[in-house]
């Protein structure tokens, strides 16, 4: 029995969560930016009709967005979060088998559903997601993974398809992979598209029949599975577990420039504290950890400069790596500039039990780590984010993120929860 595979693709996924709570953005121009409001990094349909593009600077669009009335938002990524997780959960119903592919997508493994019509039963998918969670999604259908993104991005740009697509028996499938350009397939990206226009490959069917020698030669085993799953050939394997992360990166540009050491170690106690969360998310400590920190290419004075150092045993305990980032900043500070972004990076990571003790420590004390933070863990899943945080990351935080536009934290925030009047 061959593999079918459902790729279920929220869409335009933030700003779908803040329509959800502001129902009269609907058919309006919408925007999401990036962090301290830079770029634009969501458009509704209606933005995208105006020429509006992915990654452009905010400021450049000043005009545009006056002109047009275009709703502009800062990211609120607790709101999307929240949102995502409900997304997800209702889409463990429908499937035995699921795996989470990123904040808006998932594959179901629909294998075995014989006896149902896969188009119906992925409309079914679709009402449920908006009716339970007010999110539209688009679903696209495979015997691959890689055909299942296909024919979702084609259900998602005509019409005609009403946002579902099913090309596990497809009588036209080449014609349909014909339509589709090669940046568009799954797992070619800018410069393999570049490489592959260069020999004439511009087409998904183009280089679905590309000779396989060839494709291996210059795309590597990894190319060569691509163009196998075009060709219905299943090599991509349903992750439900995803792989634990073998460097985790904590970083933003601040809100400001920052020029003392105390707010850059407020910053990085803060950084640290979400790089850590991630470590033991997934059950494991880090060996190595290096803080790195840089000042504006564009204004003033320009430095940028890194610091790492090895921890003798590997460790998620919060409170000592706050320290050991704290020991790398001090190496390489330096007064008199304006800083525009600090960070942390965490390598040499290991699963928590196959930890090689120091000959020094105690399996005690180690032990105590481990409950303190598996208990501010779960008191910030439970009643959110920094609901317990570290006194070392400040209070104030006046170096944070630009957010003037961020709309309420509907779901996770127990001030910002949306009233009903009804009088």
């Amino acid at each position: 029995m061959k593999e079918i595979f459902a790729l279920v693709d929220c869409n335009n996924f933030y700003v779908s969560c803040e329509r959800v709570f502001n129902p009269g953005l609907e058919g309006k121009p919408v925007v999401v930016l990036s962090n301290n409001d830079g770029c634009v990094i969501a458009r509704s349909n209606e933005a995208k009709a105006l020429g509006i593009k992915m990654g452009i600077p905010a400021f450049k669009c000043k005009d545009l967005f006056k002109k047009h009335s275009v709703y502009v938002y800062s990211s609120n990524y607790s709101l999307y979060g929240d949102m995502s997780q409900r997304v997800m959960d209702a889409l463990t119903r429908f499937a035995p088998r699921m795996e989470i592919y990123s904040i808006d997508e998932a594959f179901l493994l629909l294998t075995g559903f014989t006896t149902a019509n896969l188009t119906d039963y992925a409309r079914y998918i679709k009402t449920t997601e908006k009716k339970w969670t007010g999110i539209p999604v688009s679903i696209g259908i495979g015997h691959t993974k890689t055909l299942a993104k296909v024919a979702n991005e084609v259900a998602k740009k005509y019409p005609r398809y009403a946002g579902v697509l099913d090309v596990t028996d497809y009588p036209q499938l080449d014609e349909l992979l014909d339509g589709v350009d090669v940046a568009d397939v799954w797992g070619i990206g800018r410069k393999y598209t570049q490489f592959l226009n260069r020999y004439g490959i511009c087409t998904a069917l183009q280089l679905k029949n590309a000779p396989d020698q060839w494709v291996k030669k210059n795309l590597t085993i990894m190319g060569l599975r691509t163009v196998k799953e075009l060709r219905g050939i299943s090599c991509i394997s349903l992750e439900e577990i995803p792989a634990p992360k073998k460097g985790i990166i904590s970083s933003r540009s601040f809100g400001r420039a920052v020029e003392t050491l105390p707010e850059l170690k407020e910053a990085v106690a803060d950084y640290v504290s979400r790089a850590a969360e991630k470590l033991r998310a997934q059950s494991s400590a880090t060996s190595f950890i290096q803080v790195f920190l840089t000042t504006s290419r564009f204004n003033g004075p320009q430095y940028s400069n890194s610091s790492s150092t090895r921890i003798p045993t590997p460790t998620a305990y919060t409170p000592e790596l706050i320290r050991c980032a704290h020991k790398c900043l001090n190496k390489i500070f330096k007064p008199n500039y304006r800083y525009k972004k600090v960070g942390v990076m965490l390598t040499g990571i290991v699963p928590e039990d196959k930890i090689q003790l120091n000959v020094f420590g105690t399996s005690s004390s180690r032990d105590r780590w481990k409950t303190l933070m598996k208990t501010v863990d779960r008191i910030n899943a439970r009643w959110g984010s920094n609901t317990i945080q570290f006194a070392a990351a400040g209070i104030k935080r006046s170096w944070g993120m630009r957010q003037l536009r961020r709309s309420p934290r509907y779901t996770t925030q127990w001030s910002e929860i949306p009233v009903v009047n009804l009088s």
